[in-house]
């Protein structure tokens, strides 16, 4: 059985892996608009450079209209990656993507295998991403959706840019202490408090919120590591 750890344990390696692990070498699933009113469902690493994925690693997407009602959602592979239709005014859309497991021998590179499948691993990563796109506010904003790794805002009225904006931030639906945030890459890092709020400063315009959680794992022999990345979009305005 895998070894349990005490909270203030769990708190200080969280941390001393964020710090070890900065954004810079994160990678992100995000949404982007259309045209059309459908949206492409992106993933990329540093300053936004877009990958190709395979369709399979969005492992699901969700939207809610203004009322927090769920609303049916098309989904269609295309050579831009996933495209995204809600079937009505979508409030908030939200998704998760699985991007597997990487792991890497004491010599070698990080390539994309389980520490099974890769012979003399020492170390690995199963990385697993997440995403809210707030596109009206009001409830939605700060509505709890069940993801395993989450951002809610803590108001529901639109922010402003240049005015501090507070957010919570949960693991498993529980507030979590220690997690980095910043707004875009070079946005100037925080980390939430015990109650798992934060405030950040949102800049004009089109704001991604970034979150970072690396957790150690014991008793899998798969990796000894989990990554949680959060990418937090909306608009922000001036006064």
């Amino acid at each position: 059985m895998p070894a349990r750890l005490s909270h203030s344990a769990l708190v200080a390696l969280a941390l001393s892996l964020a710090f070890a692990a900065p954004a810079t070498h994160a990678h992100n699933v995000w949404l982007t608009p259309e045209a059309d009113g459908s949206y492409i469902v992106q993933f990329g690493g540093h300053k936004g450079q877009l990958e190709d994925y395979p369709a399979h690693k969005l492992t699901s997407v969700t939207a809610y209209d203004a009322r927090a009602h769920p609303m049916a959602v098309q989904t269609q592979p295309t050579p831009q990656g996933v495209k995204v239709r809600p079937q009505g005014q979508a409030a908030l859309l939200v998704a998760a993507f699985d991007n597997g497991y990487f792991s890497k021998t004491d010599t070698g590179p990080m390539v994309n295998k389980d520490m099974t499948q890769n012979p003399g691993a020492t170390s690995g990563v199963r990385a697993l991403k997440f995403h809210k796109s707030v596109i009206q506010w009001g409830y939605v904003a700060r509505m709890v959706v069940g993801q395993p790794f989450e951002i809610i805002s803590a108001r529901a009225d639109h922010p402003h840019a240049g005015s501090p904006m507070r957010v919570k931030v949960l693991k498993d639906g529980k507030p979590i202490e220690g997690v980095r945030l910043s707004i875009g890459e070079n946005g100037p890092p925080v980390h939430t408090a015990r109650d798992g709020t934060a405030t950040v400063i949102p800049v004009q315009g089109r704001n991604q919120l970034m979150a970072i959680l690396r957790m150690p794992v014991t008793g899998d022999p798969k990796t000894t590591s989990l990554s949680y990345e959060y990418l937090y979009a909306f608009e922000a305005h001036a006064h």
